[in-house]
């Protein structure tokens, strides 16, 4: 069935990778989604963490020439709905780095937390990231745009596995209790 299917790819996908903290974002690929904050992290961070990142837009190529020499940042391209569960499902943390509040809610994180994935966000006044993404809850923001804050997130939940699985638990009850309708 469908949800064996997902876990079969979600095998494959973390027997690959092996015991790397792997990093999932997706979406398109615009100035407000942050994508280029999520570069720089992975750039601080070395090998034993993995970014993927889904989703195209007018800044790829910005952000590829960005990411050039980095081992640890790989570009999905376009992903299919599948795909897309399959990575949710392999990936450790899920990454949301939007930066404005042209992000009013971020359904992209929402999805996220639903597959039980702490997220690691920017504060954004104005706008319901916050109210998604819930600090010391559900994942952990930090201050905007700054690169340095958004890696030692990671890597704090990357070494805490216990701390990972909490707020992932978290996150998947909130998005149940929260955002889903019957």
């Amino acid at each position: 069935d469908v949800h064996d299917r997902y876990v079969k790819a979600y095998g494959k996908l973390k027997e690959r990778y092996g015991n790397k903290i792997i990093c999932f974002a997706f979406g398109r690929h615009v100035k407000y989604k942050g994508f280029s904050y999520l570069v720089e992290a992975a750039r601080l961070l070395g090998d034993q963490y993995l970014f993927f990142l889904g989703g195209t837009g007018v800044l790829t190529s910005r952000l590829r020439k960005q990411a050039n020499g980095l081992k640890n940042f790989i570009f999905l391209g376009k992903i299919s709905e599948e795909e897309l569960k399959k990575y949710l499902l392999a990936s450790d943390i899920f990454c949301f780095p939007s930066i404005t509040k042209n992000e009013a809610f971020g359904i992209a994180l929402a999805e996220g937390l639903y597959f039980g994935k702490p997220a690691v966000t920017f504060k954004i006044n104005g706008s319901g990231v916050s109210y998604v993404n819930v600090d010391s809850l559900t994942g952990i923001e930090v201050n905007t745009v700054d690169s340095k804050q958004y890696a030692e997130a990671i890597k704090r939940l990357g070494v805490n596995k216990k701390l990972r699985k909490e707020y992932g638990e978290n996150a998947r009850k909130r998005v149940k209790n929260k955002f889903l309708y019957e």
